[in-house]
């Protein structure tokens, strides 16, 4: 059973092209470290429309995407989305490697995801805002 919960009533995922090359090949290479969350992102990837880079809509969560979210409770956080070798939690990069990277992918302004952390615990969030990384500094 996969710890990602996603509203029922929510389109599939669009995924560039790229992206989609990228993350199958980050996913196989985890099975052997990481079971859990390389198999979520497996399941992941078989359900998205997979669309040239250029005609994701702009406000889809990918890599390298600067999200911002409101998490129980209110609070907003924002951070960028990015490939496993760039992770720095000081400058809010978390990876696509993780239970909210994997939970948020695909996703656009104003959907909503629920996860498990790799604690159990039980997440929810909503994406406020997407916006491509401008800087070209989280971009692959």
């Amino acid at each position: 059973m996969s710890s990602i919960m996603i509203s029922s009533n929510l389109p599939l995922p669009f995924i560039g092209a790229t992206d989609y090359s990228l993350l199958s090949r980050l996913a196989y290479q985890a099975l052997s470290r990481d079971f859990d969350i390389a198999a979520e992102l497996i399941e992941k990837l078989e359900r998205p429309c997979v669309l040239p880079d250029d005609q994701v809509p702009p406000d889809v969560i990918k890599i390298g995407s600067v999200v911002t979210c409101e998490v129980e409770g209110g609070i907003r956080r924002t951070f960028s989305l990015v490939h496993p070798d760039d992770v720095d939690a000081e400058e809010g990069r978390i990876s696509v490697l993780t239970p909210v990277g994997v939970a948020l992918l695909g996703l656009r302004s104003g959907q909503a995801v629920e996860w498990f952390s790799r604690d159990g615990q039980r997440n929810r969030l909503t994406v406020a805002r997407v916006e491509d990384d401008v800087t070209g500094e989280l971009a692959l």
